[in-house]
C-alpha cells in the first residue's frame, strides 16, 4: 500500500526536513483520504527556476479525481514537497499524458503544468494542509479543467476533458480567484519528469523512471476510463432500473388510489342503506311506542272507569240491601196488623 511505502521514504529524507513527522502525517492523511487514493510516494529532486536542484524530496505521483458537468475525470499530478516544509507550500505539476494538452491562458496553471492557487500563495503551516490542497484543486478544476484530451489528426481544438474516472471527490466551495502564474514571480519551479533537461541531469536511470512513472499513471488513467464507462454504464442501468421501479409504484398508487375510492364509494353506499333502513325502524319503532302508549293510557282509563263503576255498584248494593231490611220490617209490620185478634174485632 502507498501509506506503507511512505514511513521508509520519509525515514530516509528525515535529513531534508526540519519536522520530518509533520511530512508523515500530512502525506498520510492524503493518501489514506478518497482525493489521494492514485496517489504513490516516491522521492525525486525538484529543479529550481534557476537551474539548480534540491535534495530528493518526497513526491507524491499519479492522479487526483474532480467533477466536470457531472463526470468524474482523473487528472495527473506531481505533488512535491520541498524541503522548507510544511513552512513553506508544496509545488505541484499538472504532468499531462500523450493524448492530453494543457489549455492556454489557464487562470491556475501555467503552460508548464505549474499550479498557482491563492491557498498555495497563502499557505500557512499552521493552518494548511495537503488535503485541504487537493479539495481546492479538485474544486477549482471542476469549474474549469486544465487539460484537455487532444483530438485525433493533432488539432488544437477544445474537446471535452480528458480521462474519466470513478474515485469520488470530496465536497469544496468552488473559489473563483484571478491569481495567475505571473503573480507568483519566478519562484522555484519543477523541471519536466519527462524533458530533456532532467534527463541531461539526472542520467539515463532517472530518464527511464520518470519514463516508468509517466507509464504508471497513463495506464491508470487508461484503467480508469474503463472504470468510469462501466460505472456509467451501471449508473445508467440503476437509473433505468429506479424509473422502472417508480413506474411501477407510480402505478401501484393509482391502481390502490382506485380501489381505495371504490371502497369508500362502497362503504359510503352501505352505510347510507343502513342509516336508512335504522332510521324507518326507528320511526316504526317511535309509531309503536306512541300507540302502546296510548293503549295503555286507554287501558288506565277502563281501569279507573272500572273501578268507579264497582264502587258505584258496592254502593247500590249496601243501598239495595239497606232497602230489603226496610222492606222486610215493613212487611213484618204488615203481617202484625193482620193478625186473627184483628178479625174478630170487625
Amino acid at each position: 500500500m502507498a501509506d506503507a511505502a511512505l514511513g521508509p521514504l520519509v525515514h530516509r529524507l528525515s535529513g531534508v526536513y526540519r519536522d520530518p513527522q509533520r511530512v508523515l502525517r500530512d502525506a498520510g492523511s492524503l493518501l489514506r483520504s478518497p482525493l489521494g487514493a492514485h496517489l504513490r510516494p516516491t522521492t525525486e529532486p525538484l529543479i529550481l527556476n534557476d537551474g539548480t536542484s534540491t535534495p530528493p524530496v518526497l513526491l507524491l505521483r499519479g492522479t487526483i479525481p474532480h467533477t466536470y458537468r457531472g463526470v468524474t475525470y482523473n487528472l495527473p499530478v506531481d505533488l512535491y514537497l520541498p524541503p522548507p516544509y510544511p513552512s513553506g507550500s508544496p509545488t505541484v505539476f499538472i504532468r499531462p499524458v500523450a493524448s492530453m494538452a494543457i489549455k492556454e491562458n489557464h487562470k491556475h496553471v501555467g503552460l508548464d503544468g505549474r499550479v498557482y492557487l491563492p491557498y498555495l500563495h497563502e499557505w500557512r503551516a499552521n493552518t494548511h494542509d495537503l488535503t485541504e490542497l487537493i479539495v481546492w484543486m479538485s474544486s477549482l478544476f471542476g469549474a474549469e479543467p486544465p487539460c484537455y484530451a487532444r483530438p485525433a489528426g493533432g488539432r488544437t481544438s477544445r474537446p471535452p476533458p480528458y480521462a474519466q474516472a470513478t474515485v469520488a471527490t470530496a465536497s469544496a466551495t468552488p473559489v473563483t480567484s484571478s491569481v495567475s502564474p505571473a503573480s507568483f514571480g519566478s519562484s522555484a519551479v519543477a523541471a519536466s519528469s519527462f524533458g530533456s533537461s532532467a534527463a541531461s541531469s539526472f542520467g539515463s536511470s532517472t530518464t527511464a523512471a520518470s519514463q516508468r512513472s509517466q507509464a504508471d499513471v497513463a495506464r491508470e488513467v487508461a484503467e480508469a476510463n474503463l472504470a468510469a464507462e462501466a460505472a456509467r454504464r451501471a449508473d445508467a442501468e440503476e437509473a433505468r432500473a429506479a424509473a422502472e421501479e417508480a413506474r411501477a409504484k407510480a402505478e401501484e398508487g393509482r391502481r390502490l388510489a382506485s380501489l381505495r375510492v371504490q371502497a369508500a364509494s362502497k362503504v359510503r353506499s352501505e352505510l347510507t342503506s343502513l342509516y336508512a333502513a335504522m332510521r324507518e325502524e326507528l320511526r316504526t319503532d317511535l309509531r309503536d311506542q306512541k300507540l302502546l302508549e296510548a293503549g295503555r293510557r286507554e287501558i288506565e282509563e277502563l281501569i279507573e272507569d272500572a273501578e268507579r263503576r264497582k264502587a258505584e255498584l258496592a254502593r247500590a248494593n249496601e243501598d239495595m240491601d239497606g232497602a230489603i231490611d226496610e222492606l222486610s220490617t215493613w212487611l213484618e209490620g204488615v203481617r202484625e196488623d193482620r193478625s186473627p185478634g184483628d178479625g174478630d174485632t170487625d
